[in-house]
């Protein structure tokens, strides 16, 4: 019997390098993203725009039936534009709040309906901008921290055989740092802090992130809390 894994947003940063780490374990991986550059004989890549719900709401999960646990990891998510609300045009809300909030529920919600037998774990990455409210990212922040209060609630619904948990993977070099470095000053206070953290060499590697992210879905019954912060281990 062996383990199978579900993620999202398999493409690039922490996804991609986490969906490395887990085909080195011998895991099984199906991965959903818009693009892909991995090749592996346990590797299943179908290519999907999370953002778009009608796709979400017809997404038939793969049908598992020899595996002794499943893993859904909602990792996929966007700090959209950095911009104040007022600013923010409608369709970028509802893409930011549907990538990072709407999508993950509906795939649990499928999740749970498709793997009612087998021995689940939820994992979403959420951040510690779940935590802190940070000017520019009212979208990403009130969806993180919707992540880990859903996380919390899917815990306390009893499902059969399931836990769930919220990883925080701190701040991590990846594209989305880019997008932040890019920010405009005046919609964005904390600028020079983040461009800070790039020049001092401050931001984790997604490869040393995604094998901490790993320890803690390998060993997650050691963990009480369902939130958990990578930095803290």
């Amino acid at each position: 019997m062996h383990k199978t894994a579900i993620i999202t947003g398999s493409s690039y940063g922490i996804g991609e390098a986490l969906t490395k780490v887990l085909l080195e374990k011998e895991i099984k991986v199906f991965g959903y993203s818009r693009t892909n550059t991995i090749t592996n004989k346990n590797f299943k890549f179908s290519k999907i725009d999370l953002s778009n719900l009608n796709a979400i709401n017809d997404l038939k999960l793969p049908i598992i039936k020899d595996s002794s646990s499943i893993i859904l990891i909602n990792n996929a998510a966007t700090i959209g534009n950095i911009l104040p609300i007022d600013k923010k045009p409608a369709e970028d809300i509802s893409y930011e709040y549907n990538l990072n909030l709407v999508s993950p529920a509906l795939l649990t919600k499928n999740f749970i309906s498709s793997y009612k037998k087998n021995n689940k774990l939820i994992v979403n990455i959420s951040s510690g901008a779940a935590k802190k409210s940070i000017a520019g990212w009212s979208t990403y922040c009130s969806s993180k921290a919707a992540i880990d209060s859903f996380t919390q609630a899917i815990n306390q619904e009893n499902h059969h055989k399931l836990r769930a948990i919220s990883i925080y993977p701190g701040i991590v070099n990846t594209k989305m740092q880019e997008i932040i470095r890019k920010a405009p000053p005046a919609s964005f206070p904390l600028l020079n802090k983040f461009k800070k953290y790039f020049e001092e060499n401050m931001l984790e590697d997604p490869n040393t992130v995604a094998k901490k992210i790993y320890e803690i879905i390998a060993n997650y019954n050691k963990y009480h809390s369902n939130i958990i912060d990578i930095r803290d281990i």
